[in-house]
C-alpha cells in the first residue's frame, strides 16, 4: 500500500462541489473515476478542503491510498488525459502512510476577487464577482481587521449547518485594490460551511458603506446567522494554498 500526495487545481463552474454527491457531478468523483481507471483499482480520494459548488481551486490538495505500481512522477500526466479539461493535477508524489489531507492541515487559504467595474466581463465574470457601485477597500481592509483572531464565527456559517464547535481561528483576512479588481485573502485554521462567503458578503457592505468594523464585531457577538447578511456568490472563490 501507498499514500500518493496530489496537488490539483479546478474550474468549479458545473460541479457541485468537491465532494462526491449522489447523481451530480463533484471534482471528488471525477478524480476517483479517472485515477481508478489509471491504477486499475477503486480508490477514495480525500481532500483537504471540502470547496462548496462553483468554488475553484490552485492549491487544492488531496491523498488516496493505492496498490497501483505507476511512479508517482508520472501519476499526474497521465491521469490528466483521463480527467476533463476543467480539473487538472499539478503534482503527484509519495507521501508516509500517515499523512492525511484534510486532518493534517493547519491552516487554508482562500482568495475571493472582486471586478470593481462598470460593465460585466464575458470572461472574467466567470472567476470573480462584478460590483458596478464604487467599493470602499481601504474601509474594508480597516473592518476586516475585527474578525480576525479566534472567536466563534456562528454568525457566519450557514443556517442549519451541523458543527460540533463553530470556533475558528482567523489567522488573516486582508482587502486591497489592484486598479479595478478589490482581492480578498482569507486564511484560517478550519472554515465552517460557506463561512469565507458570508464574510465577504459583509465586507461588501462594508465597502458600499452600509457596515462598520463595530457592526463586524457586533455581528459576531450576534452569534445569529440571520444578522450577518448574504453570502457572496461562489464563483469569486478560490482555494489557492493549504499549509502543513
Amino acid at each position: 500500500m501507498r499514500n500518493l500526495r496530489l496537488l490539483i487545481e479546478y474550474d468549479g463552474t458545473g460541479y457541485a462541489g468537491f465532494q462526491r454527491q449522489p447523481r451530480q457531478p463533484t471534482i471528488q468523483g471525477e478524480l476517483e473515476r479517472a485515477l481508478g481507471r489509471l491504477l486499475g483499482e477503486a480508490v477514495r480520494v480525500v481532500g483537504a478542503g471540502r470547496t462548496d459548488a462553483g468554488v475553484h481551486a490552485t492549491g487544492q490538495v488531496a491523498h488516496l491510498l493505492a496498490r497501483g505500481a505507476i511512479p508517482a512522477e508520472r501519476v499526474a500526466g497521465a491521469v490528466n488525459r483521463l480527467l476533463p479539461r476543467q480539473i487538472v493535477v499539478r503534482r503527484a508524489e509519495e507521501a508516509p502512510l500517515a499523512f492525511h489531507a484534510r486532518r493534517d492541515a493547519v491552516a487554508r487559504r482562500y482568495r475571493y476577487t472582486v471586478f470593481n467595474r462598470p460593465g460585466p466581463s464575458a470572461i472574467l465574470g466567470r472567476f470573480g464577482l462584478v460590483v458596478a457601485e464604487p467599493l470602499d477597500a481601504a474601509a474594508m481592509e480597516e473592518a476586516a481587521q475585527a474578525l480576525v483572531g479566534e472567536h466563534d464565527f456562528r454568525s457566519f456559517q450557514k443556517s442549519g449547518s451541523e458543527t460540533r464547535s463553530t470556533v475558528r481561528r482567523l489567522i488573516e483576512l486582508r482587502c486591497r485594490r489592484i486598479g479595478s479588481v478589490v482581492v480578498i485573502a482569507i486564511e484560517a485554521n478550519a472554515f465552517l460551511y460557506q463561512m469565507a462567503r458570508i464574510m465577504v458578503g459583509a465586507l461588501l457592505r462594508v465597502g458600499r458603506g452600509e457596515l462598520t468594523g463595530r457592526d463586524l464585531w457586533r455581528l459576531l457577538a450576534l452569534a445569529d446567522r440571520r444578522q450577518a447578511g448574504p453570502a457572496a456568490p461562489a464563483h469569486g472563490l478560490c482555494l489557492v494554498r493549504v499549509r502543513y
